[in-house]
């Protein structure tokens, strides 16, 4: 059994997150792998939505 590493980017709405970003955040990444580390690199106001970059281990 092997980890896989994998730089994955998302987006995620400000409002839907209801105050609690972070948990947001890290829900939508447990979706993709086991997060090691991730960032909101950009947060666009107009439409309300933070992408965030994410390194995530999955295994292979």
């Amino acid at each position: 059994m092997a980890l896989a590493t994998h730089f994955i980017t998302l987006e995620i709405s400000l409002a839907a997150a209801s105050g609690n970003l972070v948990n947001a955040i890290e829900a939508a990444l447990a979706e993709q792998g086991d997060p090691l580390r991730w960032a909101i690199t950009q947060v666009n106001a107009a439409t309300q939505m933070a992408t965030v970059e994410a390194v995530v281990t999955t295994l292979s």
